[in-house]
C-alpha cells in the first residue's frame, strides 16, 4: 500500500503544478471557462483520491476550494485577482497537509483554510442568491436549486482484483453520496462460498440512483482511477429529482432488465419549448455512457481510448542507468587500448561496433535524464506573481527557448540561482511605478528568461528592463567594505563583477528579499559547482542581463585529455576556446604571466609548475585558452592528447586545498584522470 501512497503523492505534486499554472493563466484571462473547468476537475480529482488514500484534511479543504470554483464554472461570477492570490496561497497550505499522520498544527491550518474559503464562497454567492429570489418571487432558494437537479443511474461492478492496487471502492461510493441525494443498493451476487472467499478480492457490486446538480463529467471523474478495473454504467433517468418516486425508479429498472430503451419522463416543472429542445440534445449526448475496461471501450463512451506513450520512472533508476553507461564508457576505453596494442582485425571490427553501440546507448541515456528547463517555469512565474503583489510592482515574465534540456541533477540545482536572480531583479532592478513613469518607460516591467543549446552546453539569459547597475555606487561600496582600494583602476565591467563577491550588497536597508549580502555570491558558487560560469552585462537605466552557461550533464562530459608530467587531467570541452603550441623559452621570459595571442593580452597559469614543479619541462608546451567569466585565461600543459568522452565519478571527501578538481575518470589504461574545475583553479591562483 505504501508504494501506492508514494505514487499518489507524486501525482498530487503534479496537480499542484498544474493548478498554479492554470491560476497564473487565469489571472491574464479571468473569463476563460476552459481553464476554470480544468482547475475544477483537478480539485475534484484531488478531493476524491485524497480521501481514498486517507489524506482527509487535503480532501476536506479541496472540497471547499472546488465549491468556490464551481461559482465561476457555472458563469455566476467572474474570478478576480484576490481569489487567484488566495487560491495560490491555499495551494501552499495544501502542500503542508500532505501528511499521513496530521498534527494539531495541520488540523488548525486546514480549519483556517476551510474558514477562509467559506468566506469567499459567501461573498460571491450572496449576490447571486438575492438575484435569484428577486427573479422568482414566492420561490425559495432551495426550490431554485432543486429545479437544476438531474437523476442518474450508476452501475459500479469492480474487478475482483481492484483492492490489490490500493483502491477502496467504499471511498468512491462515499464521494458519490457527497455529490447529491442517493438511493444505494449493494449486490452480493458474485460472492462465492465461504470456503472459497479470498480476503484480498472484491466480490461486491453497487447499483445506485443519484440526484445531483453536478454534470455527468463530474460523476465520471469519480471513477477516473478505476476505469480500467471496473465495469461502470452511468445513465440519465430524469431531468429532475425522482429519488423518492418509486414508480419511476421501478419502471427504469424494468426497462433495464428487459433491455428496452428508456424514455425520460416528463418533468413536473414547466419549462419552455427552447429548454426542452436543449434537454433533448443533452440527452442524446450523455444518456447511456458506458465505462468499461480498456479492451472494451466503445466509440460512444465518455472516455476516449488513449495510447500510453510514456511511463513514470523513479529518478533513482535513471541515476543507476547513467552509472551503468559510465561503466560502459570506461570498458569501451579499455577495449580500445587492447585493440590498438594487439592490432587484430577481428578485434578492431568488434571494437568499432562496440563504439557505435556505446554512442547510441550514451545518447539514449542522455535523452532519458534530460529535462526541459520549462519545467521550472511555474516556480518562476509564481515568484514573479507573489513579489509583484508584495512590492506593488507590475511585472510580467517572458520566456523563450525553455524547451532546451539539461540533466535532471542540474535542473534541481539550477532553481535556486534563478530564483535569486529574479528576486534581485524584482527588488533592485525593476523600478517602482512612479519611477518608470518618470523615465517614460512602460508601467509594466519585464523580466525575460531565454535559453539556447550551444554545442555541449546550455546558455540561459535572465534580463530585466529596470534601472541597471550603478557603477559609481558599486565602486564606493567596494572601497568602503575593503574589497578594493582607491588606487585600483578597474574597468566598469570589472566593477560590476564585484556584486558576486561574498557579503557584497548595495542595499541601504535589510528586508526579506535583500540587503544581507547573500545572493549573488550564492549564484556564482552554485553555477560553478555545476561546472558552469555566470556573466553579467548591464546598462544604466536600460537593463541588467545575467548569462549562465552550464554543461548538459554532470555525469558524462566531452573533455580534453591532457598530460602534466606523468599525470593525466581532463578539461571540459565546453570551457575550451582555443589551443596554442608555445615554446617553453617564451614563457620563461614572461614575468607578468600575461602573453599576447591573436592580438589579445591573455593571463595564464603554468600547470606544470603548479602540479609537477620538480619534473622536466618539455621544450614545447600547449596553451589551453578557456573561458573565465567575460574573459579568456590560459592554462599551460605539457601535452594535449585528444578529445575524450569522460564518465565522471565523484571524489568523495577531498582536502579543501584540492577542491579545484570536480571529479575523476578512469582511462582505458586503468589510470586515473582528474577533472579540473577551471573556475576554482583560476580563482585560487590569480
Amino acid at each position: 500500500m505504501n508504494s501506492f501512497v508514494e505514487k499518489f503523492k507524486v501525482e498530487v505534486s503534479e496537480y499542484f503544478e498544474r493548478l498554479e499554472s492554470g491560476l497564473l493563466q487565469l489571472e491574464q484571462d479571468p473569463e476563460n471557462l476552459l481553464i476554470i473547468g480544468e482547475i475544477f476537475r483537478i480539485m475534484h480529482t484531488m478531493k476524491g483520491s485524497g480521501g481514498m488514500f486517507g489524506f482527509d484534511l487535503l480532501s476536506d479543504v479541496t472540497h471547499d476550494l472546488e465549491s468556490l470554483f464551481e461559482i465561476f464554472r457555472s458563469k455566476e461570477k467572474i474570478v478576480d485577482s484576490e481569489v487567484i492570490s488566495f487560491t495560490l496561497n491555499a495551494i501552499d497550505g495544501l502542500k503542508q497537509l500532505m501528511v499521513e499522520d496530521p498534527t494539531d498544527e495541520n488540523r488548525l491550518l486546514a480549519s483556517k483554510l476551510k474558514s477562509d474559503t467559506q468566506l469567499r464562497i459567501t461573498r460571491f454567492s450572496q449576490t447571486q442568491l438575492n438575484s435569484e429570489i428577486g427573479i422568482l418571487p414566492g420561490n425559495s432558494a432551495e426550490n431554485s436549486v432543486e429545479a437544476k437537479q438531474i437523476t442518474y443511474y450508476i452501475s459500479f461492478v469492480p474487478d475482483e482484483n481492484i483492492l490489490i492496487n490500493g483502491t477502496n471502492p467504499l471511498y468512491l461510493i462515499d464521494e458519490l453520496n457527497a455529490l447529491g441525494e442517493c438511493n444505494i443498493q449493494v449486490s452480493f451476487d458474485r460472492l462465492p462460498p465461504l470456503a472459497e472467499i479470498d480476503p484480498l478480492k472484491c466480490y461486491i457490486s453497487w447499483y445506485l440512483f443519484i440526484s445531483t446538480s453536478e454534470s455527468i463529467d463530474t460523476l465520471q471523474d469519480v471513477f477516473i482511477f478505476v476505469a480500467n478495473n471496473a465495469l461502470i454504467t452511468i445513465q440519465k433517468v430524469a431531468n429532475e429529482n425522482v429519488i423518492h418516486k418509486e414508480v419511476v425508479l421501478a419502471a427504469f429498472l424494468n426497462a433495464q432488465i428487459n433491455e428496452e430503451p428508456w424514455t425520460l419522463p416528463e418533468s413536473d416543472l414547466q419549462e419552455s419549448k427552447a429548454s426542452n429542445d436543449v434537454d433533448r440534445t443533452e440527452e442524446k449526448e450523455i444518456a447511456g455512457v458506458l465505462l468499461k475496461s480498456s479492451t472494451e471501450v466503445s466509440k460512444n463512451t465518455g472516455f476516449t481510448q488513449t495510447t500510453v506513450d510514456s511511463i513514470r520512472v523513479d529518478s533513482s533508476k535513471i541515476d543507476l542507468y547513467m552509472n551503468l553507461v559510465s561503466e560502459f564508457l570506461t570498458a569501451q576505453s579499455r577495449l580500445e587500448q587492447i585493440s590498438l596494442s594487439l592490432k587484430n582485425p577481428e578485434l578492431e571490427l568488434v571494437t568499432e561496433t562496440f563504439e557505435k553501440l556505446n554512442k547510441q546507448l550514451r545518447d539514449n541515456a542522455f535523452d532519458m535524464s534530460l529535462i526541459p528547463i520549462e519545467s521550472l517555469t511555474i516556480r518562476l512565474k509564481r515568484l514573479v506573481h507573489d513579489l509583484s503583489k508584495s512590492l506593488d510592482k507590475e511585472v510580467v515574465l517572458v520566456t523563450e527557448g525553455l524547451e532546451a534540456e539539461l540533466d535532471k541533477n542540474i535542473i534541481e540545482k539550477l532553481i535556486e540561482p534563478l530564483l535569486h536572480i529574479i528576486r534581485n531583479s524584482m527588488d533592485h532592478g525593476i523600478e517602482s511605478k512612479n519611477e518608470r513613469l518618470s523615465k517614460q518607460k512602460d508601467l509594466i516591467g519585464t523580466i525575460s528568461v531565454k535559453a539556447s543549446t550551444i554545442g555541449s552546453y546550455v546558455q540561459i539569459e535572465i534580463e530585466d528592463d529596470g534601472n541597471g547597475l550603478s557603477v559609481d555606487q558599486i565602486r564606493e561600496k567596494a572601497i568602503a567594505s575593503g574589497l578594493i582600494s582607491n588606487q585600483e583602476n578597474l574597468t566598469d565591467e570589472e566593477v560590476c563583477q564585484l556584486i558576486f563577491e561574498p557579503g557584497f550588497s548595495t542595499s541601504e536597508s535589510i528586508n526579506s528579499l535583500s540587503g544581507r549580502g547573500t545572493g549573488m555570491d550564492v549564484v556564482r558558487n552554485s553555477v560553478q559547482a555545476m561546472r558552469g560560469f555566470v556573466e553579467l552585462v548591464s546598462e544604466r537605466d536600460q537593463f541588467t542581463r545575467f548569462i549562465i552557461k552550464l554543461p548538459l550533464s554532470l555525469s558524462i562530459i566531452d573533455g580534453l585529455l591532457i598530460r602534466i608530467g606523468d599525470s593525466y587531467y581532463i578539461i571540459p570541452s565546453s570551457l575550451v576556446s582555443k589551443l596554442h603550441l608555445i615554446r617553453s623559452e617564451l614563457l620563461k621570459k614572461e614575468t607578468r604571466r600575461v602573453i599576447e595571442l591573436d592580438g589579445l593580452q591573455i593571463p595564464y597559469l603554468n600547470l606544470h609548475e603548479e602540479f609537477d614543479g620538480d619534473g622536466k619541462v618539455p621544450e614545447e608546451q600547449f596553451m589551453v585558452v578557456v573561458f573565465y567569466g567575460n574573459h579568456f585565461f590560459g592554462l599551460v600543459v605539457d601535452e594535449v592528447i585528444r578529445e575524450y568522452q569522460a564518465a565522471i565519478k565523484p571524489l568523495g571527501r577531498m582536502p579543501k586545498s584540492q577542491d579545484m578538481f570536480s571529479g575523476a575518470s578512469i582511462l582505458g589504461s586503468g589510470e586515473l584522470a582528474l577533472v579540473i574545475d577551471t573556475n576554482k583553479l583560476i580563482q585560487e591562483n590569480s
